[in-house]
């Protein structure tokens, strides 16, 4: 698998119950996640490119949950 292209990949993760699905690419070390309007991206090291999508993506939903909660008790 390249891994240094432009090519977006789908991505999903199960988080309390519910799916989430992001799209990510890979970008010579860097992962880049897009979640809704959101980006989050961070390097591989000497981990797999999806691991850290996933990681990525993981903490991207738990951010965006977490304000709509928020927005939802004012």
């Amino acid at each position: 698998m390249a891994d240094n292209d432009e090519t977006t990949r789908e991505i999903e993760i199960e988080l309390n119950g519910s799916r989430y699905r992001g799209r990510y690419r890979v970008m010579s070390d860097t992962v880049i996640v897009y979640y809704e309007n959101e980006i989050k991206f961070a390097d591989c090291g000497m981990n797999g490119p999806e691991v850290v999508a996933k990681w990525l993506l993981t903490d991207l939903t738990r951010r965006l949950e977490a304000k709509k909660r928020k927005s939802a008790g004012s």
